[in-house]
């Protein structure tokens, strides 16, 4: 009876499969048998094989039906299987190798930068594009490639970024910038759209509006950090203990001159001199670029103590930095203290005046740059200059005292 009943109906049967999106005559079939035992199964509960055939269609849906085909087509097309098992296998590779690298790079081992570069640029360049085409062609339903691309984007950047910065590339702090961007203000409000669209839900402007704006506020809090005010103080009163060093330096340097006017010591006048208006010229420089950065919060005239807004970033942009006064200095600082190694020939001197002249090296502007001084606020960037001028002041009295006893 049961038997008969889904004999007579095979035909309905197929022609449903078929009306619901399947084409593969192979699995036609498979799934004809398979809706045909669940039916038989159902009907011998007790149910008439309308009833039964109706709660099995609801079971399976018309969606996992289109599902199991697309997955089974794409079991099928060995070409793509090679490319899937490709791209797992290059990922995996390209890992591996970066993560030797990192390792490489821990334990100070040569070629750690080589390996981090290939590791990271063949999962950018090669693993990450190849990931996003397959995980696209394995979608049932294809959705909007956006996602796929501001992934993409946010991952290659990131990961590009994190490359940069171990390389001590260039451009390293704007890739991160734009890479954490995408991330904040593209990828977390997309992906947010699409958990709302698989939850079924419509209307997905609301969300996605919400999401951005709460992005570009994260964004705009970021940039607006300002440093803590436990580290300002520091600075603060790091920068009144060197303004106090460099005054008491310059007290006994003038000391010291008074004692080239004395005849025995006439021959090196001219030299002290000229090493005295040297560093009495970079000391202008940066008692200018200060006040600069004061008078740009509209304190003009206010000591460091005095002054409100230490946390303000424009200030040093603006006065050290958009008026080129520090590259200036810092070019004049390089020249001051090739002219005094010329004086000397004691190596312990040199150290001296190489550990009070350390911002005029090679390291120093990786640290403490323009892009720092442009970023740092204004307290950071005076506590830098009042180290400036006490390095100039003591170089100037290690100088002139090695030249008064030699």
């Amino acid at each position: 009876m049961i038997a008969a009943a889904i004999d007579d109906n095979y035909g309905r049967i197929k022609v449903d499969l078929i009306s619901r999106g399947l084409t593969c005559d192979r699995l036609i079939d498979d799934l004809l048998d398979h809706v045909c035992c669940m039916v038989e199964e159902d009907m011998n509960a007790g149910s008439d094989f309308d009833s039964s055939y109706d709660r099995v269609l609801e079971s399976i849906g018309e969606k996992q039906l289109y599902e199991i085909q697309h997955q089974t087509l794409l079991l099928l097309d060995k070409k793509f299987q090679r490319m899937k098992n490709f791209t797992y296998l290059f990922g995996l590779s390209s890992a591996l190798i970066a993560i030797v690298g990192a390792f490489f790079k821990k334990m100070h081992w040569p070629g750690a930068g080589i390996l981090i570069t290939v590791g990271i640029a063949l999962v950018v360049l090669v693993f990450l594009p190849l990931y996003f085409i397959v995980n696209y062609r394995e979608q049932t339903e294809k959705k909007n490639p956006i996602y796929a691309i501001v992934g993409y984007l946010t991952m290659a950047l990131l990961l590009a970024a994190a490359l940069f910065k171990i390389q001590h590339w260039p451009g390293a702090g704007h890739m991160i910038e734009i890479g954490l961007g995408f991330l904040i203000i593209g990828f977390i409000p997309l992906y947010v759209v699409n958990v709302f669209q698989r939850g079924g839900k419509e209307k997905i402007s609301l969300p996605y509006v919400a999401m951005l704006l709460v992005g570009i506020s994260i964004v705009m809090l970021f940039t607006n950090v300002n440093m803590s005010k436990y580290l300002l103080d520091t600075y603060m009163k790091e920068s009144v203990s060197n303004e106090a060093r460099v005054e008491a330096t310059r007290e006994r340097t003038a000391h010291l001159m008074e004692m080239f006017r004395d005849s025995a010591h006439a021959d090196n006048l001219q030299t002290v001199t000229l090493i005295h208006e040297k560093a009495r010229s970079l000391q202008i420089m940066i008692a200018e670029m200060q006040e600069g950065m004061i008078a740009h919060i509209k304190q003009p005239g206010v000591s460091i103590e005095q002054v409100r807004r230490i946390d303000n970033r424009g200030a040093g942009r603006e006065a050290i930095v958009d008026t080129g006064s520090g590259g200036e200095f810092a070019q004049a600082a390089i020249g001051y203290r090739e002219m005094l190694e010329e004086m000397i020939n004691d190596p312990v001197t040199l150290s001296q005046i190489e550990d009070h002249l350390e911002f005029t090296g090679k390291v120093w502007p990786h640290e403490y740059g323009a892009r720092d001084v442009a970023n740092g606020p204004l307290m950071k960037n005076y506590y830098k200059l009042t180290d400036a001028s006490k390095g100039i002041a003591l170089s100037e009295y290690v100088t002139i005292s090695y030249l008064l006893h030699h």
